[in-house]
């Protein structure tokens, strides 16, 4: 076994020889097949060139790579991960390849541009208006997709003229936590600039549920950066990240997470990207919010005074909280509120900018009819997900698909509203 590392060089040889036998050993596995578009090429080519991997050209590989999108699903699929004596990471494997590609062929400015989002949040949101209307518009949107290559039907949510920081700062101080719980919220990129109803659903809930929450200096988590290979971003993402949470961890507060994707990059992802005793502290203190929300639960300490039912729930649990191995949080914590919940453990295909690609957007779309399959068979009155943007997906290819009626909200909003706390808090 060769052992891949992302943050050091890897020799195009060393990589093309490990990826060969990564290669041989899916043929046989084939566990993955209905996982992603890159396993279905993948075995697609293999079958092709009747399981021989030598004949894979720089075209197959590439195509392999392009069209991962990092759900991480197949790592917790994978029998063989390490410390199984084969050690095959898929996810890391398409990770180094992404850096390979990105130096050789560069970086499009589209791609960097559109894993920017501190940068696009700030320009879009202060002109939020402007840009929604400028989204809505057919003939604005073909202009973008022939120069940027974003394609015209791809979706976007709202930009906010208010972003969830600048509520945050006019807020009045919330009382201090009688029971000792301090909570540090990292919002993420898609609450502080376009789903801030989600940011002040978790701030509703972490109070009522006495505790005290803070919200520290804060900027994109780096995932996005995974879609090029940007490792020096993700590493400066990461360092930023910790340096800021780590004061907090030390005075005691939890780090609380509402979007899956930045909650992996701060549990798992950070550890590899700056190993050391910060980071692994963070992690060790970092929780996606219906996690610690469950953790009050276990701990008797979570107010169960729920005045509305909210009725049958269709769930579906994104890949980034599913890659987290904590169980179905979410789904417990609706649960606990009255919910009927049913499960849908399918991939929206969503992946932030991977999906906005006119290349990409009709696999995309292709992806997630398979989770919206499960929602038309659902009587759910609800549905939810974790993910904004998975949530989104669900809508756009709910719509085009004529199953409408059941826009995806976050699970804490749902628990908000069975609170009976108000929609549009007031500071």
């Amino acid at each position: 076994m060769t052992e891949l590392r992302l943050l050091q060089p890897v020799q195009p040889t060393t990589l093309e020889q490990e990826t060969l036998r990564i290669y041989d050993v899916c043929d046989g596995c084939r566990r993955c097949f209905n996982l992603c578009p890159s396993f279905n090429t993948l075995l697609d080519r293999i079958d092709e060139y009747e399981s021989d991997v030598m004949k894979f050209t720089a075209a197959d590989h590439h195509r392999v790579v392009d069209e991962c999108y990092y759900c991480k699903l197949c790592f917790n699929h994978c029998p063989y991960t390490p410390p199984h004596q084969y050690g095959i990471d898929f996810p890391l494997l398409m990770a180094v390849w992404k850096k390979r590609l990105a130096g050789e062929r560069g970086t499009r400015w589209r791609d960097w541009l559109l894993t920017r989002t501190d940068l696009l949040g700030t320009v879009n949101s202060a002109c939020a208006p402007l840009v929604n209307w400028a989204l809505r518009q057919t003939w604005l949107r073909g202009v973008l997709q022939t120069i940027l290559g974003v394609h015209r039907d791809r979706q976007v949510l709202p930009y906010q003229r208010e972003t969830f920081a600048r509520w945050w700062g006019r807020r009045s101080p919330a009382m201090p936590s009688s029971v000792g719980k301090k909570a540090a919220l990292f919002a993420s990129c898609l609450v502080n600039y376009q789903v801030t109803d989600v940011g002040k659903a978790t701030v509703q809930v972490l109070e009522k549920n006495g505790v005290q929450v803070a919200l520290p200096d804060q900027s994109c988590c780096g995932m996005p950066s995974f879609d090029i290979g940007d490792t020096a971003a993700m590493m400066a993402a990461a360092q930023h990240t910790i340096s800021s949470l780590k004061s907090w961890v030390e005075q005691g507060y939890d780090v609380v997470i509402p979007a899956p994707s930045c909650s992996l990059m701060v549990k798992r992802e950070y550890l590899n990207l700056v190993p050391g005793e910060d980071a692994k502290r963070l992690a060790e203190h970092t929780y996606d919010v219906c996690e610690y929300l469950m953790k009050l639960k276990r701990e008797g300490a979570l107010a169960m005074d729920f005045t509305k039912n909210p009725g049958r729930i269709a769930y579906q649990v994104p890949c980034h909280l599913r890659d987290q191995n904590i169980g179905f949080k979410s789904k417990e914590l609706m649960e606990c509120a009255g919910a009927q919940v049913e499960v849908i453990e399918k991939c929206s295909g969503h992946d932030g900018s991977w999906s906005a690609k006119t290349e990409f957007f009709p696999l995309s779309m292709k992806i997630a009819h398979k989770a919206v399959r499960l929602v038309e068979q659902s009587p759910a009155d609800t549905v939810a997900s974790d993910c904004p943007l998975a949530g989104l997906q669900l809508d756009q290819a709910g719509a085009a698909a004529h199953v409408g009626g059941k826009a995806a909200q976050h699970p804490i909003q749902i628990v908000r509203d069975a609170y009976g706390l108000p929609r549009d808090p007031q500071v």
